[in-house]
């Protein structure tokens, strides 16, 4: 995804910009010289933000300038008019690693629904660490083998030395739990055969008595 930026100078006033539809932005990082302050066109981010996440890398083109490979690092958001504000861009360091949220999408039709379950997404996002050219924009869950009582970890997806995860393995990203109504009857079954075993042991010393007393 291509965005394209203006130089912005430091003293230009950012209601100004955002009068004339632009956004005040900034683009930094570890081998950027400086922050570069810019301003992208207000119109260009709604539909930017509609088709990326956090964890795809754009292309920033400045005019007369250079173009950079950036994440999304902060968004600030009128809390009134949910307006744009500000934008920080941010330049990784290509063989550095760095720790960044992936959203989780899921697809498919999970069975365990059809039979009564409850879908529940634990993560919706995954806090992983990974070199910059291995960060997904998101990660696809199929749930259409999911069954009753079964789940989906953190471990399950493909893990290597340049992307891991921040969360324990054994994390469920996204589980079917059974309704209440089948745990109960589940619950009854295993309480009777308890009790049914716990029964069976007592009587056989009763009739072992009653044949030793004739």
């Amino acid at each position: 995804m291509l965005v394209k930026a203006k130089p912005r100078s430091p003293s230009e006033k950012p209601r100004r910009l955002r009068r004339e539809g632009f956004v005040p932005a900034v683009i930094y990082g570890p081998h950027v010289d400086g922050a570069i302050s810019v301003a992208v066109p207000e119109a260009d981010l709604e539909d930017l933000f509609r088709h990326v996440t956090r964890s795809t890398t754009v292309e920033v083109k400045v005019e007369g300038g250079d173009t950079y490979h950036v994440f999304l690092k902060d968004i600030q958001v009128d809390p009134i008019t949910e307006s744009f504000l500000h934008v920080d861009f941010y330049v990784p360091e290509p063989g550095r690693k760095l720790e960044i949220p992936v959203p989780v999408k899921l697809v498919g039709t999970c069975p365990g629904v059809k039979e009564g379950g409850i879908l529940e997404h634990v993560h919706e996002y995954i806090e992983v660490e990974g070199l910059p050219r291995r960060i997904p924009p998101f990660f696809e869950i199929d749930i259409s083998k999911l069954g009753l009582e079964e789940s989906i970890l953190i471990g399950d997806l493909p893990w290597d030395d340049e992307l891991r995860p921040l969360h324990p393995l054994d994390d469920p990203i996204v589980t079917v739990l059974a309704p209440r109504a089948v745990r109960l009857a589940e619950a009854e079954e295993e309480a009777e055969e308890a009790v049914e075993e716990a029964e069976a042991p007592t009587e056989a010393p009763q009739e072992e008595e009653g044949e030793t007393e004739d």
